[in-house]
């Protein structure tokens, strides 16, 4: 045997035994703890030292036109805690679905003030990039904000947009900055000392009144001269960059999941389906370093600028074919080429309902698919989804009231009654298919609980959501839990109900700390998937039992 032979034989075998060792260490750790399961996910780790990360949204489209588009993987999310939830964490805040929110709840948001102070506003920055072109001011008060505006001719579409989807998915629990309808004239803005003008391709030069004036050309301008403006407050902390759709950022150490396989993240595919939001990409997201009070500092991931949603495409109505390709289609372009231009994608014959308050939207929306929507640009954490982020994603939609939509709707201040209400109801219609579409898809059954009294309650979530009809009846198989090894010691029997509460077997452990495991699955259902089971896991205390695992799809 020669030294690199040996050198290679002893390699593996330290790798094997490794390997042995790891799987050794794994099986003799508990799966639950006293603390499962865990609500609030923490960043522990100071994350002082991040520096600056910019997606670059030319290189994501080169990459799928010549990749092409990421393959799905069907890895279920690695963020979730023990009962199939997303903890809150500097990602995401559960809000409806997850405790009561009102209309009034709703159309206050993220908001912590009623906008811009009144008075002077000292413009320090200018960008004119050519598709959301805007400034940044700072108050009488000093506060700095962002500024954009209605293209021309179409008041209220952008502005009130931005303002109504941010609601939106502030309820739905995503971090969100603070945006407000103000009004704004050119005569209130003054140019500070170090403004700067950002041109297209990244160079900066000095701001000058010109630019301003060039700027405001393009913008809405209301008859008495004064220019309907969205103000988005600039969020808590330093900004470091944005949020890639994939993989970790190396330099935070708070971040080790990939982003890719975040539930929340997942879940925001469903969420832009619903929106219409096409531009769900990470240049409009923004990460922000926010100190911790104690010396140390974490990373607040937010999304943003949602001038591209519902029926505005930012600087004039939602394309066509908004939501219906990606902006490079190679198998379009190849459908077209083969067919001499004659066809016609599936668009073509949409019928639209078209306003210059709201945009352009398709006109009946009852008929809504989610899985056939697309994004601009395809985005790797949409594509990952698995049926559970997508059923997670529709129970929140089903809890998001039509009091709720039009309460958002209504802080757009659209200015065209007939459009609001035809919005609302598009919006309502959408979530009804998504609810439809996604809550039927699994296993719906949610929240089991187990009384001291050996009683077993849940809920049939497709069932309450009033999108499918009840299955026959229900059947549970029990079983003794090793939460040392993982696995199932021995059946303890077997039950069955024709509604969503039954009684567990009598032979249930009565020991403090026993645990067992319950097989939940629906019997005589139209849908066979229903027929998979969920696994939910007890833990026995002294008060009685504690849901402290849920798995709707396993691994």
């Amino acid at each position: 045997m020669t030294t690199v032979t040996r050198r290679r034989f002893a390699a593996v075998a330290i790798a094997l035994a490794l390997s042995v060792l790891a799987s050794a260490m794994a099986a003799s750790s508990p799966r639950f703890f006293d603390d499962d399961p865990v609500w609030v996910e923490r960043d522990t780790q100071d994350a002082s030292a991040i520096t600056r990360f910019e997606p670059n949204l030319f290189v994501e489209m080169t990459r799928n036109v010549i990749a092409g588009i990421p393959r799905y993987r069907g890895v279920r999310a690695r963020n979730l805690n023990t009962v199939d939830e997303v903890p809150d964490s500097s990602w995401f805040t559960n809000r409806v679905g997850r405790r009561h929110l009102s209309p009034a709840d709703v159309a206050i948001g993220p908001d912590t003030s009623s906008g811009p102070a009144p008075g002077a506003w000292t413009v320090v920055a200018s960008k004119s990039d050519g598709i959301t072109p805007g400034f940044t001011v700072l108050d009488a008060a000093g506060a700095r904000w962002f500024i954009k505006f209605d293209p021309r001719g179409y008041r209220g579409m952008a502005t009130g947009t931005e303002v109504a989807v941010t609601k939106l998915m502030w309820a739905l629990g995503y971090h969100v900055p603070e945006n407000h309808i103000a009004a704004m004239r050119r005569e209130q803005l003054t140019i500070g000392a170090k403004a700067k003008l950002v041109a297209p391709d990244g160079s900066k030069r000095r701001l000058r009144a010109s630019d301003l004036d060039a700027l405001l050309e393009g913008a809405n301008r209301d008859a008495d001269g004064s220019y309907r403006v969205v103000a988005s407050r600039a969020v808590p902390g330093k900004p470091v960059g944005r949020i890639q759709f994939s993989g970790t950022r190396p330099d935070d150490p708070n971040d080790v999941v990939p982003h890719e396989d975040r539930r929340e993240l997942r879940a925001y595919g469903v969420f832009a389906a619903w929106l219409n939001h096409v531009d769900a990409k990470g240049i409009n997201s923004l990460d922000a370093l926010i100190s911790d009070g104690e010396g140390g500092a974490f990373v607040r991931h937010y999304l943003m600028d949602f001038g591209s949603a519902l029926g505005s495409g930012a600087v004039a109505p939602a394309d066509y074919w908004a939501g219906a390709e990606y902006m490079v289609e190679t198998k379009q372009v190849g459908r077209q080429m083969l067919g001499f231009g004659l066809a016609y994608p599936k668009w073509h014959n949409t019928p639209f309902y078209e306003s210059r308050a709201i945009g352009r939207l398709p006109l009946n929306n009852t008929r809504f698919d989610p899985d056939a929507w697309k994004p601009r640009v395809a985005n790797p954490a949409f594509i990952q989804a698995r049926p559970d982020d997508k059923f997670w994603a529709a129970q929140r939609l089903a809890a998001m009231t039509g009091d709720m939509i039009r309460a958002a709707v209504q802080e757009g201040q659209f200015g065209d009654p007939a459009a609001e209400e035809f919005l609302a109801r598009a919006l309502a219609q959408r979530r009804d298919a998504i609810v439809r579409t996604y809550l039927t898809a699994i296993n719906p059954i949610s929240d089991p609980a187990l009384g001291g009294d050996g009683l077993l309650t849940f809920r049939n979530a497709a069932v309450d959501a009033d999108v499918a009809v009840a299955p026959g009846g229900y059947q549970a198989d029990w079983f003794r839990y090793d939460n040392a090894t993982g696995t199932t010691a021995e059946h303890l029997g077997t039950s069955s109900s024709r509604s969503t509460t039954m009684r567990a077997p009598v032979a249930l452990p009565p020991g403090e700390g026993s645990f067992v495991k319950v097989e939940l699955r629906a019997v005589d259902a139209a849908t066979p998937a229903w027929t998979q089971p969920a696994h939910a896991f007890f833990l026995r205390t002294h008060g009685g039992w504690r849901l402290v695992g849920f798995e709707r799809v396993p691994d």
